[in-house]
């Protein structure tokens, strides 16, 4: 999918020309002709970079940058500043205040040729290399995560699970009783399976899709554990909490109706 330029320049010839620059196809565009209405697409629309000009009616470039770099939801936009201004000032300015290159204008033919061209392929790398570093630690958080509720869960399951294991083997236990106890018993052994589950979100990877297709997507991969097959029961479309619980009965070694 192209990525979504915003050119924002109260001159349509100097859009125009950052159309052809950029060529129509390898992105797409979206054009305003003043700062409200760049502000206004930014809040309607999806986009991957902005292209700005400075010196525009009130607001100006730099106020259109400034709000754009204090939003929560637009502050990752990269912007390119783009103006006649050659002064020192107007360019630390701009990048002090967040923009991520500054070019000037009138375009040369190196501009249109090279410059801008990799000036906008670098800021759309840079912007999605610094998401995939932020998805891989939000992995890393959810595995965390993980693992500590796992241990949670099955310190209170184990000692659920001993002692429900002593009274279903206990001679005096009547026989209604002891119906229940085998209830309590498949329950805790599903139970067991969602940890197992709980277990596999260690697991998660992010897999590049096949050369040539630059996108990425999050991917689960649920191995089975060392400790179970419940793994296993996932990969065939089956998760533990899909089939009957039942109980082993220590006589025969098979499962019984619950």
């Amino acid at each position: 999918m192209p990525h979504h330029l915003l050119l924002v320049d109260d001159e349509a010839h100097n859009r125009k020309l950052l159309r052809m620059v950029l060529r129509q196809g390898e992105y797409e565009f979206s054009e305003a002709e003043n700062g409200n209405q760049a502000l206004e697409i930014l809040e309607k629309q999806k986009i991957d970079l902005i292209l700005l000009d400075l010196m525009m009616p009130s607001p100006n470039g730099f106020d259109v940058l400034l709000t754009v770099k204090k939003s929560d939801r637009l502050r990752d936009i990269p912007v390119l500043v783009a103006s006649a201004s050659t002064a020192p000032d107007d360019i630390e300015r701009s990048l002090t205040l967040g923009a991520a290159d500054y070019f000037m204008k009138p375009l040369t033919e190196w501009d249109i040729r090279f410059q801008l061209p990799i000036k906008v392929r670098n800021a759309l790398a840079v912007n999605q290399a610094s998401e995939e570093r932020l998805r891989a630690e939000r992995m890393k958080a959810v595995s965390a995560m993980a693992v500590a509720l796992n241990h949670e869960i099955n310190n209170p399951l184990q000692v659920i699970q001993g002692n429900a294991q002593l009274l279903f083997v206990h001679p005096g236990l009547p026989p209604e009783t002891r119906d229940k106890v085998a209830r309590i018993r498949a329950a805790t052994e599903t139970i067991a399976g969602l940890t197992h589950r709980i277990a596999a979100l260690r697991d998660i990877v992010t897999v590049d899709y096949p050369a040539g297709n630059k996108t990425t997507v999050p991917m689960v991969n649920f191995k089975a554990s060392p400790d179970g097959g419940a793994a296993k029961g996932q990969e065939a479309g089956k998760g533990p909490e899909s089939e009957n619980p039942a109980v082993k009965s220590p006589e025969s070694g098979r499962s019984s109706p619950k």
